[in-house]
């Protein structure tokens, strides 16, 4: 379930379930919120996608709620799994994890910009030494476009999964 918690000066306040139909009997998870607060995108299996977890998205209607989920589409969706997005801080770009798109191995970076006709492209894969053939996710770039980080499963780690900072 995804759940949400405002920052009120500088304390936060109880999680509350998110509305719409964010939240179902399925497994929803992982979400980006447009810097705007405009739209949202977040991870689920429910039934009617395109196979395993797909990303779907909401828009803020003008009275303040959640519009319904859809899928963002077969562009980014696959019969296999995609996971972890990111939304850029323009909206312009998408970065999320897929284990298909042609992926090395496991969960891949990948990157799509959305069009003037309000598609999403084609996704590229932001290929090796970044992607490996193990699972790498959740890449978030800092906000000037500096660096970005990332989890990843690396023979040098010290764990099942580590955080890595990139220079972009």
């Amino acid at each position: 379930q995804i759940f949400q918690s405002v920052l009120i000066g500088e304390t936060w306040s109880t999680p509350e379930l998110m509305g719409s139909d964010i939240n179902t009997d399925s497994w929803e998870t992982h979400i980006t919120v447009a810097a705007d607060g405009s739209s949202l995108y977040f991870v689920s299996n429910r039934d009617g996608g395109f196979g395993g977890r797909d990303i779907l998205r909401c828009l803020k209607m003008p009275n303040g709620e959640w519009s319904k989920a859809l899928s963002i589409g077969p562009a980014i969706n696959t019969p296999y799994e995609e996971d972890s997005p990111f939304l850029s801080p323009d909206g312009g770009t998408l970065y999320f994890a897929s284990t298909g798109h042609n992926s090395m191995g496991g969960f891949d970076i990948f990157y799509s910009t959305l069009g003037e006709d309000g598609e999403w492209s084609s996704p590229v894969n932001m290929g090796y030494p970044l992607n490996t053939v193990d699972d790498d996710v959740f890449f978030v770039p800092t906000a000037d476009g500096r660096r970005a980080y990332y989890s990843s499963r690396k023979e040098e780690g010290h764990g099942l999964k580590d955080i890595y900072v990139i220079e972009l």
